[in-house]
């Protein structure tokens, strides 16, 4: 009898496991867009494999944060903002939504002008003469808009938002993740230079304010205090109780090998090809794929950022319209008509911004990678919200453990922005 109980123990872990990569993929999607591919990238042609470490430790105090966030999902009865504004007023309340509403805006239109440069790239043709001709500027314009439209009706058509938006990045983050792993077997990286990336050392090149910011960006992606605030509302959206917290941990080592494991392909593989590169556009960055496929690399990382813009395009703005909609005292359900209706406000504003961006003629990749790395300024906010959070709950060996991970992502978030405030001075002063 014992073994036959062993035996569904291990297929329930099993199938536990496998279901823990759907709450991860949401997560991770938040994270993988199109600023941290290029992110990673530049970090690689950068420092070449000296700043794995650093991914590492993104990647680590990422997943401390998502269980974080679950302890805290399954502690309270009320929201998070609505925990916040009975016990700090309701306009520290909504100052801290704004901010968060901010962070994932910043996300949004980097995921919709890399969308419009890969339209853009779509559409070029080549003379006789060899010179490029870039098609019509209303072409991505067009498609920006349809995308966006094309959103709004998957947010108000799905009887279930959650569920059809878990499945949506499930798919396109994969096909993100075949790309990037088939083009890593062609680049042989160099194995002990990846040993040796992942020995804590400080940068010996590029020491550059541009790159630091660089650097602090992807950082700041990685480990990404909005998107774990986000796994809050997705575990009240699950309905887990503290019966199901022991869950929160496999969906933290889930989110690693999702969130990690394709930010260090990324970066190994622009350090193999790129090293020494200056990356100004998506064409550039593209090259790390020509291993693999040769002049047609273009279209093939083409493939891989529109995958992530469009995984993270929608949960962005419906982390952000959450946010917004709690910290104002309505309604926190994705299925409900406050968050849709702040959702659909973050996708205009995405939209719009990337439009101007676009039609003033803009550096694109400049402006992902300063935009990804900004958001690390308000994240200090976000980090004291989860921590105040952690602190009123009962007195218990979880409450220390929260308390101890809160206090921690407290203190990281703050260095972050300090020195993002003094490298932006460096740079911009």
């Amino acid at each position: 009898m014992s073994e036959a109980a062993a035996e569904p123990q291990s297929q329930i872990s099993l199938f536990r496991v496998v279901k823990a990569i759907g709450p991860a993929i949401v997560v991770a999607s938040v994270v993988l867009g199109p600023g941290s591919i290029l992110s990673n990238s530049k970090v690689g042609a950068a420092y070449g494999y000296s700043m794995i470490w650093v991914l590492g430790l993104a990647s680590l105090f990422m997943a401390l944060t998502v269980f974080l966030a679950a302890v805290l999902g399954t502690s309270y009865q009320r929201t998070p903002f609505t925990e916040i504004a009975a016990r700090l007023g309701r306009p520290v309340s909504f100052l801290i939504g704004v901010v968060f509403f901010l962070i994932t805006s910043c996300f949004q239109f980097t995921n919709n002008l890399a969308i419009i440069d890969v339209i853009n790239i779509a559409t070029e043709s080549t003379t006789s003469d060899g010179a490029t001709v870039q098609g019509s500027w209303l072409i991505p314009l067009f498609a920006i808009v349809l995308v966006n439209c094309g959103l709004v009706w998957a947010l108000y058509g799905s009887s279930a938002p959650y569920r059809f938006i878990e499945k949506l990045m499930m798919l396109m983050v994969g096909l993100m993740l075949i790309g990037f792993v088939v083009n890593l077997l062609f680049v042989s990286p160099s194995v002990p230079s990846i040993l040796k990336g992942m020995v804590p050392s400080m940068p010996t090149g590029g020491n550059s304010s541009e790159n630091i910011v660089m650097l602090l960006g992807m950082f700041g992606t990685t480990f990404s205090v909005a998107g774990a605030f986000y796994q809050i509302y997705a575990v009240r959206e699950k309905k887990w109780t503290k019966d199901d917290l022991a869950n929160g941990i496999i969906d933290s080592i889930a989110g690693i090998a999702v969130l990690g494991g394709i930010s260090f392909i990324i970066m190994i593989t622009s350090a193999a090809v790129l090293k020494g590169t200056q990356l100004s556009s998506i064409t550039d960055v593209a090259m790390q794929l020509e291993p693999l496929i040769g002049p047609r690399a273009k279209i093939m990382f083409c493939l891989g950022i529109s995958a992530g813009a469009f995984s993270s395009l929608l949960v962005n703005a419906l982390i952000g319209g959450t946010a917004l909609s709690d910290s104002l005292g309505y309604s926190a359900s994705v299925s409900d008509a406050p968050v849709k209706l702040f959702t659909v406000a973050g996708l205009a504003i995405g939209m719009l911004v990337a439009i101007a961006i676009h039609w003033l003629g803009m550096s694109s990749v400049s402006l992902i990678v300063t935009a990804q790395a900004l958001t690390v300024l308000g994240v200090p906010l976000l980090a004291f919200a989860m921590l105040f959070l952690a602190i009123h709950l009962p007195t218990s060996i979880l409450k220390v453990v929260a308390v101890s991970i809160g206090s921690c992502s407290l203190v990281l978030a703050t260095i972050l922005s300090g020195r993002m405030i003094w490298s932006l001075l460096e740079r911009f002063g």
